[in-house]
């Protein structure tokens, strides 16, 4: 392996990075796949490769402002883009401060090396600069995937980035280490060799990472409109109902379960009053309202129309109708506000727990619904079970 010459493994790379730029268009442009991450992606690519292409170019072209300090600068572009592409393929603010900081520290200081500074620094301070970015980037990835998966995975997939920061580290230590050693990346030293291998194969993996985080993150996205009410990000009717049929079945091996179902108050008054938008509105405060309350074992799902139903495991009906009761003085907070009107929003509650004799959960349901009923009876914004 370590037989081919610097140069050759330079171009080879470059090569790879092209392609790779090439393909992150076609995800942005094409099929508009995480657009704003994919051309972060095509951009990061490009500016390394043009990074590597001018180094190995110095000799050539004969000009230190386009070879040294262009290169450097296109260099820490690319690991200042790819420490944004985490926050915006979750769709968050992009970290723009420490990428940006960075990025004018090395306009500040690498212009002094075509001026005549040791060259010896130079090495030094580029990837001194850029490994703090790349180490960035590994953080931020980390968290995004640690959002949605275990915490082993997420190592897992960071794990590239993390080893491409720690390269970066060796790179600018090795010239304190062992000053002379390796001037520039064409230099054919073992060290210099090994360590564009090790480049090109983690720069490899580092896509094909990224690639696949973009891919889980559409069929994540495809799963939740599958699953998910468009309005409210609660769950639809047909996955509320396998939730209750597991939670049924798990009973049956000796784990309870209770059903919260509720309705909103005068809500077909409050579309012919306000509108249809206020009434979608009124369903989002709602959820909202109500997710605090829900734990990550539980479930929410929209029943339909204004129904809503919670399923509470290891939950018997006294802790049901607490929850219930938390659920409704959250929403009673919660005024619906809308162009300049204000409106109270409250909802009527019935609660209900498997019992001995319950087949399915509809039986439980309905029980739940005699306790919605009653609520509506004697008033609304109440908890009631069934009698």
């Amino acid at each position: 392996m370590l037989t081919v010459s610097a140069q050759t493994l330079l171009a080879a790379t470059v090569l790879i990075l092209l392609i790779a730029s090439l393909l992150w268009g076609v995800f942005a442009y094409g099929l508009k796949l995480q657009p704003q991450a994919s051309r972060a992606m095509a951009g990061a690519n490009v500016f390394l490769a043009i990074a590597l292409l001018l180094s190995g170019l110095r000799s050539e072209l004969q000009q230190p402002w386009l070879t040294v300090y262009a290169a450097d600068l296109a260099g820490t572009a690319s690991f200042a883009l790819l420490c944004l592409v985490p926050a915006w393929m979750d769709a968050g603010r992009p970290p723009w401060r420490t990428p940006a900081a960075l990025m004018a520290l090395a306009i500040v200081l690498l212009p002094g090396f075509p001026l005549g500074w040791p060259l010896r620094l130079h090495t030094t301070v580029l990837y001194g600069v850029q490994a703090p970015l790349l180490g960035l980037a590994t953080w931020h990835a980390y968290r995004l995937v640690r959002r949605h998966t275990r915490r082993a995975f997420a190592l897992a997939l960071s794990l590239p980035l993390g080893a491409l920061t720690l390269l970066l580290v060796v790179r600018a230590v090795e010239p304190l280490l062992w000053p002379g050693n390796t001037p520039d990346l064409r230099a054919g030293s073992g060290f210099n060799v090994a360590w564009l291998w090790a480049g090109l194969l983690l720069g490899m993996v580092v896509n094909a990472v990224v690639a696949f985080l973009v891919l889980a993150k559409l069929i994540l996205h495809i799963r939740s409109l599958t699953l998910c009410d468009p309005l409210t990000e609660a769950l639809n009717r047909r996955a509320m109902g396998q939730a209750m049929e597991q939670a049924h079945a798990r009973w049956r091996r000796g784990e309870s379960y209770a059903l919260v179902l509720l309705d909103l108050d005068h809500f077909k008054a409050l579309n012919d009053v306000m509108g249809h938008g206020a009434g979608d509105q009124a369903l989002k405060d709602l959820v909202s309202a109500l997710r605090p309350c829900v734990r990550d074992v539980d479930a929410l799902g929209r029943w339909g129309g204004e129904e809503f139903v919670i399923l509470l495991c290891d939950t018997d009906l006294a802790g049901a109708a607490l929850v219930a009761e938390r659920m409704r003085a959250n929403l009673e907070a919660l005024p619906l506000r809308w162009g300049p009107d204000q409106r109270p929003l409250t909802a009527s509650f019935g609660v209900a727990a498997v019992e001995g004799q319950d087949a399915s959960p509809e039986t439980v349901l309905l029980r739940a619904d005699e306790g919605l009923y009653r609520a509506k009876q004697q008033g609304r914004n109440l908890v009631q079970a069934p009698r």
